[in-house]
C-alpha cells in the first residue's frame, strides 16, 4: 500500500483542502485561515479540483483566477508563504483515478488531515483498493461558523444582486472577481464559455517588448524544428506542456516555459493580483513587470492542439526597455531551433503554430502596445462593407495555369506605373512546401482564414491587392465538406471589391508540377470543375488563356476602373 502516510515522523498536522473554489467566499476563507493560523498545523495544502474544466455552469472560472483568489486571502491575513501551498489536481474520467491523484499528493506532501465533505465516497474507494485510511477526514462545514455555497454566489451575480453578494465575498477577492469573472460566469451560465478539451494541457506566453531605442514593438518567437510533427518550421510563441504529474499550475508552467524555451528567468513576486507582479531575475537592472492572463484556448482539431487535442492557457508580458538587454540572454530550448524578437508587424503577417496568432492579437489588444493597433487588429473584426478603396485582383484557375506568374507579372507592371500595390501569395502553397497541404485540405476554414487575413491586412492600405489565390477555390473545396464554411468563403470574397480572372492553361506551355500535388490530368479536371462551380454560383469572372493574356486583361480592367472613378469624382 504505497499511498499510506507514515505519520510517526510527523510532529505537526499537515492539512489538505480540496475544492473547485468557484468562487472563493467567506466560508472558504474562514476554515482555510483557521487552519493556517493554527500553531499545530505545519502546512495547509490547497488543492484546486476541476482545474482545467471551463465553459459551463459548474466550471465558470479558470483555475488561474481561482489560484489568485486563494493567494489573496492568505496574503490579506499575512500568512507566511511557507505555511501554505496551492496545487492543481489534474482532471480525470473516474472518481477512482481522481482519488489516485489525491493519494499521490498526500504522500508527496505528507498530509495528515483532509478537509472534505465526501467522506463516504473516499472510504469506499480506499476499501476497494484495500488501503487503510492514512489521514484523518475533517468536514469543514461542520466546524465552520460561516456556511455559503458557491452556487448561490454565482446565482446572485446572474441576478444582479450586488448588495447581498458583497456580504459573502472577502474584500480581498472582490477585485479579482469583479475584474473578469462576471462575464465568464454569465457566459458559462448559458454553457457557451470557452470549454476545456481533454488531452494535452499547455501554456503559451506572449512576450512583448517596446524597444525604447526605436519605439517599435517586438514579440519573442521561436523557430520550431522541421522534425516536429505539428507545424514543422513554423514560428511559435514560448509554449510548454503543463507538468500534471507534479500538480503544476499554468502560471508556474508559463514561468518555466520562458526559462526552458528562451533562457529568461522570471520570478513571481505577487500572484494575488491581476495582472501578477513579476521580475526578470537574469536581466541586469530589470524593472518590476506585469504578467496578465490572456485566456483559455482549446480545440479538438489536431492542427490547433496537436495530435491529442487539448487546451492551452495563454499569458502575456509587455515590457518597455532597451531590447538588446534581453537579446543577450536569449537561449533556445525545448525543441526550438532559435529564438529572437520579431517586429510585431512581421509577426502578424507570418503564420504561427496552433492558435497562437489569435493569442498574439488578443495580447496586443489587452496591452494596447502597438501604435497602429487600429490598422493591424480591428481590421480583422470590423465590417468594411462601407469601404471599397482597395481592389483585389484574383487570378484563379487549375494548378499550373500560371496564376502565380500572372500575379507577380501584374504586380511588377503596376509598380512600374507607380501604383500602390502589394502581392499576396497563395497560402495553400506555403502548406505545400511544408508538406502540409494534404493534411489541411479537409479544413478549409483554416486555409480561408489564413488567406483572407493576408488580404484583409492590406485593405485600405494599398490601392491594389494582387493574389494567385481566389477564395472561390476554397469555397469549391468546402462545398464538399461544409455548407457553413462554403457560405463563409463567399461572404468574405464579396466584402472587398473584386476583379477575378480565370486563367486557362496555355497548352503550348509545359505543366510545372513544382509545389503541387496534382498531376496534369487532375489539374485539367479541377479547372473544368472550378469553372462550372463559378457559373453555378453566378460569380463574375473574366476568362483568358495564358499568363500574358491574363496580365493584359487585368491592366485593361484596372484602367477602365480608374477612368470610371475619375468620371465619378468629376460629377461630384
Amino acid at each position: 500500500m504505497t499511498n499510506v502516510i507514515n505519520q510517526e515522523s510527523i510532529t505537526k498536522k499537515r492539512v489538505a483542502a480540496i475544492g473547485r473554489w468557484m468562487p472563493i467566499h467567506k466560508g472558504h476563507k474562514e476554515f482555510l485561515i483557521r487552519f493556517a493560523k493554527d500553531e499545530q498545523v505545519e502546512k495547509v495544502l490547497v488543492m484546486i479540483g476541476s482545474c482545467y474544466e471551463n465553459g459551463e455552469q459548474r466550471y465558470c472560472i479558470p483555475a488561474v483566477e481561482r489560484e489568485k483568489m486563494l493567494e489573496a486571502i492568505f496574503k490579506a491575513e499575512k500568512i507566511p508563504e511557507e505555511k501554505y501551498e496551492i496545487i492543481h489536481v489534474p482532471d480525470t474520467e473516474t472518481f477512482e483515478e481522481w482519488m489516485d491523484n489525491i493519494l499521490r499528493a498526500f504522500k508527496k506532501y505528507k498530509i495528515t488531515h483532509f478537509c472534505t465533505g465526501n467522506k463516504e465516497d473516499i472510504l469506499n474507494v480506499l476499501e476497494s483498493k484495500e488501503e487503510k485510511l492514512g489521514f484523518e477526514i475533517i468536514n469543514p462545514e461542520l466546524q465552520s461558523a460561516v456556511s455559503y455555497h458557491a452556487t448561490e454566489i454565482r446565482k446572485l451575480i446572474l441576478e444582479g444582486n450586488y448588495k447581498k453578494l458583497e456580504t459573502m465575498i472577502p474584500n480581498e477577492v472582490k477585485q479579482l472577481i469583479f475584474h473578469n469573472t462576471f462575464k465568464e460566469i454569465i457566459a458559462c451560465s448559458k454553457n457557451n464559455g470557452i470549454k476545456f478539451v481533454p488531452g494535452r494541457q499547455t501554456v503559451d506566453v506572449v512576450f512583448l517588448i517596446r524597444n525604447t531605442l526605436d519605439g517599435k514593438v517586438y514579440v519573442l518567437l521561436g523557430k520550431r524544428s522541421n522534425k516536429k510533427v505539428d507545424f514543422p518550421g513554423y514560428l511559435s510563441l514560448m509554449g510548454i506542456a503543463i507538468n500534471q504529474e507534479d500538480f503544476e499550475s499554468p502560471t508556474k508552467a508559463a514561468i518555466r516555459g520562458l526559462m526552458e524555451c528562451a533562457g529568461l528567468k522570471v520570478k513571481m513576486l505577487d500572484n494575488s493580483l491581476e495582472p501578477a507582479i513579476i521580475k526578470l531575475e537574469n536581466i541586469p537592472n530589470a524593472n518590476l513587470e506585469q504578467m496578465r492572463y490572456i485566456g483559455l484556448y482549446s480545440s479538438e482539431d489536431e492542427k490547433f492542439a496537436g495530435t491529442r487535442g487539448g487546451s492551452s492557457q495563454c499569458f502575456g508580458i509587455f515590457i518597455e526597455d532597451e531590447i538588446f538587454k534581453y537579446e543577450e540572454y536569449l537561449k533556445a530550448g525545448n525543441d526550438l531551433e532559435s529564438v529572437a524578437f520579431y517586429d510585431i508587424s512581421t509577426a502578424l503577417s507570418e503564420p504561427l503554430a496552433y492558435q497562437q496568432k489569435d493569442m498574439l492579437k488578443k495580447a496586443i489588444t489587452m496591452f494596447n502596445a502597438y501604435p497602429d493597433l487600429t490598422k493591424q487588429i480591428s481590421i480583422l473584426s470590423k465590417s468594411k462593407t462601407e469601404s471599397k478603396k482597395s481592389i483585389v485582383i484574383s487570378f484563379i484557375g487549375a494548378p499550373g495555369a500560371g496564376k502565380s506568374t500572372a500575379a507577380l507579372g501584374l504586380t511588377y507592371e503596376l509598380k512600374k506605373m507607380a501604383k500602390n500595390v502589394e502581392y499576396v501569395q497563395e497560402f495553400a502553397k506555403d502548406l505545400t512546401y511544408n508538406n502540409l497541404l494534404e493534411k489541411y485540405i479537409p479544413n478549409q476554414s483554416y486555409i480561408i482564414a489564413e488567406q483572407y487575413k493576408k488580404i484583409y491586412d492590406l485593405v485600405d492600405q494599398v490601392d491594389y491587392i494582387v493574389t494567385d489565390a481566389g477564395i472561390e477555390i476554397s469555397a469549391l473545396h468546402a462545398s464538399k465538406e461544409s455548407k457553413t464554411v462554403e457560405d463563409l468563403a463567399w461572404y468574405l470574397r464579396n466584402k472587398t471589391e473584386q476583379i477575378t480572372i480565370f486563367i486557362e492553361r496555355d497548352k503550348q506551355v509545359s505543366y510545372d508540377a513544382n509545389g503541387r500535388i496534382e498531376s496534369e490530368k487532375e489539374s485539367q479536371e479541377f479547372g473544368e470543375k472550378l469553372e462550372k462551380y463559378l457559373q453555378q454560383n453566378n460569380a463574375k469572372y473574366y476568362k483568358v488563356i495564358g499568363t500574358n493574356s491574363a496580365i493584359e486583361k487585368a491592366l485593361e480592367l484596372i484602367k477602365a476602373k480608374e477612368k470610371e472613378n475619375a468620371n465619378s469624382e468629376n460629377e461630384k
